[in-house]
């Protein structure tokens, strides 16, 4: 079986990745001698044949156009399920916080540590400018992902066709931690769209031909400049949200590049490694500016992070599937583990979607005596299968950006995995939509049924556990934006400073800055609190009873909470202190 580029009797060259069908990427025409309704024809046959041009053109936008439409609709109704289900009203959490916080004109910038990068921050940049609703901001949020759905999936449309990128899109977006961060200012979904659709433009890219024969001249498919400009700007907006999750998504893409032949040219070593450059370039410029370089920010990174070193995270990722959202120490029982059998069976079933696409190819092409299908398409009972390397790449990605989190961080969450699961959507969307296309006519029914049944299934239980998801966050947030305004009534109003472990959102909301003495995230000393305290309201603040030896002096304030997890403040001497505690 050749490995590189072959030179078809019509001197149009194919590569491995031609059992991409040409006639749904519209490009059905090259290889075989028709007429061109462009060539110039003079007098009445031009007039002629004007009008079954117009037609077949008409008729072509028709079909673009209901090709678009699964993808779409499944991100119309993923963005329509946030709106019911996710309230828009939700307060900020402490990440969120810190990633506002560093663009918004309103409160001061929190504490940016070494693990973190800005490019969240810039996603909500122009609703945080704009307002200090939050309302706002999840709006805008919610409105990016529902677009970064489609943008996600869009290269995948002609590598797979519409059906099994619908399905992916469908199955990616169910997942309840999919939908829960469609509205948070967190980085993870997106670095799953960046890499989701770096993947995707590097296969369309790749089914390009560029390579010349001697024999032959080579004839380039058309937008393969486009698709190269798609990896290294998706590869780029991969590293702008989380450059670790960026360098793994490279090194995967990077080690195709070498192992397949035909891609062993500059070109896509070139689009892969300038995007990283270019999205690392904002992170770089940080780490000189404030860690004394790269190195030292990544130690410190590590170190914020517990201290990155090989370790095996599985059972805790297991345990942590349906919540809480962050599992750090992670000692919970696995709650519910018929709902996580999915997390179980999704590896196995990507496996054999490999499998079944590359024996069903190869079973073709020994049909056809060693070549491939007219057009490019590798067919299965009159229908096409998606090809190797379009379940094969996908399924490489995703197990290099799980490597870290599953074998590298001593603790788990379930967001950290979003990325893996988009590249894995593919793999399990090719097998059951191949699945049923190979089933023989009269069982095609009872298979379709069959795999509904169990998507509803699987569907149903993602909203379940949104909704407790949801639940216990509306209640764990619920007396931040109350705490925010018994701080002003006892005096803390902006400019003004509020110190402590878990301030964060709630300095935020009340428009001060937020300051930690102890843990990863210190970012003042006891002397320079002191020192502010002359110019501007300054207070701890806890859940549990007790100043700090700094602040024993101090006015006690106890904030009464509805619902009984009251805060402790100490507020400090100051002229502009004169609120009441309540």
């Amino acid at each position: 079986m050749a490995t590189g580029p072959v030179i078809d009797a019509y001197g149009v060259c194919r590569s491995p990745l031609s059992w991409i069908s040409l006639s749904r990427i519209g490009l059905s025409r090259i290889g075989r001698p028709v007429a061109d309704d462009r060539d110039p024809v003079a007098g009445p046959t031009a007039r002629h044949d004007a009008g079954p041009a117009r037609a077949r053109h008409a008729a072509g936008v028709r079909r673009w156009r209901r090709g678009i439409a699964p993808l779409v609709w499944v991100a119309v109704a993923f963005g329509v399920v946030q709106l019911l289900v996710v309230p828009l009203r939700l307060p900020l959490g402490w990440d969120e916080a810190v990633y506002a916080s560093q663009v918004s004109p309103r409160v001061p910038a929190a504490y940016f540590s070494a693990p973190r990068a800005r490019g969240i921050s810039w996603l909500a940049a122009p609703a945080v400018l704009l307002s200090a609703s939050v309302v706002v901001l999840r709006a805008w949020m919610l409105a990016l992902a529902t677009a970064g759905l489609v943008a996600a999936f869009w290269p995948w449309r002609r590598l797979v066709g519409e059906a099994v990128t619908a399905v992916a899109a469908a199955a990616f977006a169910g997942l309840w931690v999919v939908q829960f961060y469609a509205g948070e200012v967190m980085p993870n979904l997106y670095v799953a769209y960046g890499a989701m659709a770096a993947t995707g433009w590097f296969l369309r890219a790749a089914a390009t031909c560029t390579a010349t024969s001697t024999s032959t001249a080579a004839v380039a498919r058309p937008g393969w400049r486009g698709a190269w400009a798609g990896v290294a700007v998706s590869v780029a907006f991969t590293a702008l949200m989380r450059p670790p999750d960026a360098v793994f998504l490279a090194f995967a893409l990077l080690a195709a590049v070498a192992l397949v032949r035909s891609w062993r040219r500059w070109r896509p070593a070139a689009a892969v490694v300038g995007g990283l450059t270019a999205g690392l370039v904002p992170w770089l410029i940080e780490a000189y500016t404030d860690f004394d370089g790269p190195v030292a920010r990544l130690r410190d990174g590590s170190g914020v992070q517990g201290g990155m070193g090989w370790t095996n995270t599985l059972g805790m990722h297991l345990r942590a599937l349906n919540g809480p959202l962050l599992c750090r120490p992670c000692h919970i029982p696995w709650d519910y583990p018929l709902l996580s059998l999915w997390w179980l069976a999704t590896p196995v079933v990507a496996a054999a979607s490999l499998i079944l696409v590359l024996g069903l190819t190869m079973r073709t092409r020994h049909r056809q005596g060693g070549r491939t299908a007219v057009g490019g398409r590798t067919t299965v009972s009159g229908r096409g299968t998606p090809p190797v390397a379009a379940v094969a790449l996908p399924l490489a990605c995703a197990a290099a950006m799980a490597l870290q989190y599953l074998f590298l961080l001593d603790y788990a969450a379930p967001r950290f995995l979003i990325p893996a699961y988009a590249q894995l959507a593919i793999p399990v969307a090719a097998f059951a939509v191949t699945l049923w296309r190979g089933a023989r006519r009269r069982w095609r029914p009872i298979l379709a049924v069959a795999l509904g049944l169990a998507f509803a299934v699987h569907l149903t239980s993602q909203y379940l556990v949104l909704q407790r998801r949801v639940g216990d966050q509306v209640r764990l947030r619920a007396d931040t934006l109350q705490a925010a305004e018994r701080l002003h009534r006892a005096g803390l109003s902006p400019p003004c400073t509020l110190v402590g472990p878990e301030v964060v959102s709630v300095a935020f909301h009340a428009g001060c800055s937020s300051e930690a003495l102890t843990g990863n995230n210190t970012s003042t000393t006891a002397g320079e609190l002191l020192q502010r305290a002359r110019s501007e309201p300054v207070a701890t603040a806890a859940r549990i009873p007790g100043a700090p030896g700094f602040a024993r002096g101090w006015t006690p304030c106890v904030l009464r909470m509805p619902d009984g997890a009251d805060w402790y403040l100490y507020l400090a001497p100051s002229p502009r202190m004169t609120g009441h505690c309540g």
